[in-house]
């Protein structure tokens, strides 16, 4: 989640591409360094920390990591061989359930019938269908069906913010880096990226949340995944790479609580970086105004506003006093379980926004309701990731894609998202598209 650890939970990533340049510019030749962090797990009551190790580009002495992305260094380097990776099934847990029906099977099941709503593991370990988790549901006859249905003008739009966002970041995050690296005295160029996929437009993935579970001594992720097979940079169990290798592809579907706010709710006003939530009440409300009807396998977005108030409104104290306060506040959908319901029983693959965590942060006790008792609260990600294998989105670019909507008057599109091919990634950029 791009919010939820008060230390890096992922490694910089760092990622070597030749580019072809008619004309090389001068470069100016400087030793740079290339900062590593080695994984140490760390397992708290609350949460599990997990700040996993990135390798540095051959030949390259070592970047600083408060090293600003406009401090773009030029070096002679030559083409990095990133070492191989061994992929390790390991043995179930003594937490993961026996059955004997399919992901399918189990996928199907409403969500009051689900017989273990804490561990939806159908997948054996190591499979491919464990690797998917709740993206079992993007079947080719789902996908197909997306494509026929929602691509008629063949206009598009990306969902990426910035890879320089959050610029300034909460939870000890360093900015992202760009160097770019002289190649034969100059004949060519590659590129450098050390950057943290949290502090952008990111697919959790399945190795990025765990969940506290009875019997258990430590939390654990998705299918029982302990934090000790994360760390084992031979083990890539239910990393990225699973999802990079069929994609997240399918019909997209857009709640904009942003404008909806204006019309239908002039009383309220928030702000992105707040804990004010969105019940799912008037979720199921925007649906009905937007004359949305949603299908199994959709893949759902909610906007809030957070990359339009952070790109146009927050001044640079602003945003300084956002990464340096110890209780950061993020506005999102409620954390309840009528809202755990509905996401499951609708039929979603995925869930993103435009949120720092999607859900509210910090979990609220409980959500008022008027006329009534107050409903109970939860931490929908130690359901979403951990138990049941859903892609969460976070800090998607939806201001380019919300006036799309708006211009065709139609809230469903195509959705192509490409994670990154990394295998035991732990999240992503989501290199996503929504055509129309």
């Amino acid at each position: 989640m791009g919010s939820l650890h008060s230390t890096p939970d992922s490694a910089a990533a760092v990622t070597v591409q030749t580019s072809n340049t008619e004309e090389a510019p001068k470069v100016e030749e400087q030793p740079v360094e290339v900062q590593t962090e080695t994984a140490v797990p760390v397992t708290t009551e609350g949460e599990t920390q997990t700040e996993a190790q990135a390798p540095a580009p051959t030949q390259a002495a070592e970047l600083s990591s408060e090293q600003p992305i406009e401090d773009a260094v030029v070096v002679e380097v030559a083409d990095a061989q990133p070492a191989a990776e061994t992929v390790v099934n390991t043995p179930a847990t003594d937490l993961t359930p026996a059955s004997s029906t399919s992901p399918v099977d189990v996928h199907s099941l409403s969500y009051d019938e689900l017989p273990d709503k804490r561990r939806v593991w159908p997948g054996a370990p190591g499979s491919r269908e464990e690797g998917l988790g709740r993206l079992c549901l993007l079947t080719p006859d789902v996908v197909a069906s997306a494509a026929a249905s929602c691509i008629r003008t063949g206009k598009r739009v990306a969902l990426n913010w910035d890879l320089t966002k959050l610029d300034i970041a909460n939870f000890n995050r360093a900015p992202t880096q760009h160097h770019i690296m002289s190649l034969l005295g100059g004949a060519g160029f590659d590129d450098v990226y050390i950057f943290n996929p949290q502090q952008s437009s990111q697919w959790d993935g399945l190795r990025h949340f765990s969940s506290p579970y009875p019997g258990s001594d430590q939390r654990l992720f998705y299918g029982g995944v302990t934090t000790s097979e994360i760390t084992d940079r031979s083990n890539t169990r239910i990393g990225i790479h699973h999802w990079a290798q069929e994609g997240i592809v399918g019909r997209g579907v857009l709640l904009d609580y942003v404008e909806y706010a204006k019309t239908h709710l002039p009383d309220i006003k928030y702000k992105a970086l707040s804990d004010h939530a969105v019940p799912l009440s008037v979720l199921q409300d925007i649906a009905r105004v937007q004359g949305v009807t949603f299908q199994r396998g959709d893949i759902l977005f909610v906007r809030i506003g957070l990359t339009q108030e952070w790109d146009t409104q927050m001044s640079p104290a602003d945003k300084l006093a956002y990464a340096q306060s110890s209780n950061p506040q993020h506005a999102g959908v409620e954390g309840t379980e009528e809202m755990l319901r509905w996401i499951w029983d609708t039929g979603f693959s995925a869930v993103a926004g435009d949120a720092v965590s999607f859900e509210v942060y910090p979990p609220q006790k409980s959500y008022k309701r008027e006329g009534g008792e107050d409903v109970p609260g939860l931490f929908m990600h130690e359901y979403l990731l951990p138990a049941w294998g859903l892609p969460v989105g976070e800090l998607f670019d939806l201001e380019a894609l919300s006036r799309m909507c708006a211009e065709h008057q139609r809230w469903t599109f195509f959705v192509s998202s490409s994670p990154l091919n990394m295998p035991g990634g732990v999240s992503s950029p989501p290199n996503c598209l929504a055509i129309f």
